[in-house]
């Protein structure tokens, strides 16, 4: 359906620190969305983000391979535009447009989970947006502080603590998707336990939280069905 996909592009895209596995994240991350907007064709406001988030990663690139020249015996010439002051600006750039990307997604995919009916997922969703926009505040501040000229060490290191969590809780939530959204007709088709037994218990208890999820939503849903009808009543 392409949730699989997109789980391994993610992981690509954000937790291997190499530039060049960044780009092929993105373009595999492009290609899952690509697949799920013929279930929901909204998802490809997401992937327009990717353009130039795959970009930023070719200039990262060229600058690691301009960096490595002096290693391999060849002269590297010496371009301002991988100078310190527009490699700093396009890491700015990146991190804008990879909370761009994540905020359209995240929509799309609370969305898609409500038209669903995986309360769970939309829940994790809403999460993930919240998220985001701590990200925001974070990343502003960072920017304001790095043109008062005051020291950022403290605030780097939560801002990075803070997109290592934030990118785990969108991996996890990814690999609940392709392990809940299927085509449709392939709903009833039985599930093949996993050879690892903690992939298994990580099942189970998915399975738990979403059955309570649905049980909770279908009883709320059931008292505003109430609530209308004693209105009506009045």
């Amino acid at each position: 359906m392409g949730f699989g996909i997109l789980f391994l592009a993610y992981f690509l895209a954000f937790f291997v620190p190499l530039s060049y596995l960044h780009v092929i994240g993105y373009a595999g991350i492009a290609w899952a969305l690509g697949k799920l907007k013929d279930y929901r064709p909204a998802f490809m406001r997401a992937a327009w983000w990717l353009i130039p988030l795959g970009v930023c990663c070719l200039y990262h690139v060229a600058g690691s391979v301009m960096g490595l020249l002096p290693y391999l015996g060849a002269a590297a010439p010496e371009l301002p535009i991988f100078g310190t002051t527009v490699s700093a600006v396009v890491s700015m750039l990146e991190s804008a447009l990879i909370l761009c990307f994540h905020f359209v997604f995240l929509k799309e995919l609370r969305g898609f989970a409500s038209e669903l009916e995986l309360p769970a997922i939309a829940k994790r969703a809403d999460w993930g947006l919240w998220l985001v926009g701590v990200q925001v505040s974070t990343f502003v501040v960072a920017i304001a502080l790095e043109l008062a000229g005051m020291g950022l060490q403290l605030l780097s290191l939560i801002a990075f603590l803070l997109q290592f969590v934030w990118a785990i809780f969108q991996l996890v939530n990814l690999f609940t998707c392709y392990m809940y959204i299927c085509p449709e007709g392939d709903e009833d088709m039985e599930r093949k336990p996993s050879k690892f037994a903690f992939v298994n218990e990580m099942r189970e208890k998915m399975d738990e939280r979403d059955r309570l999820a649905r049980e909770k939503e279908a009883a709320a849903r059931e008292k505003r069905n109430q609530n209308k009808h004693k209105k009506k009543k009045k």
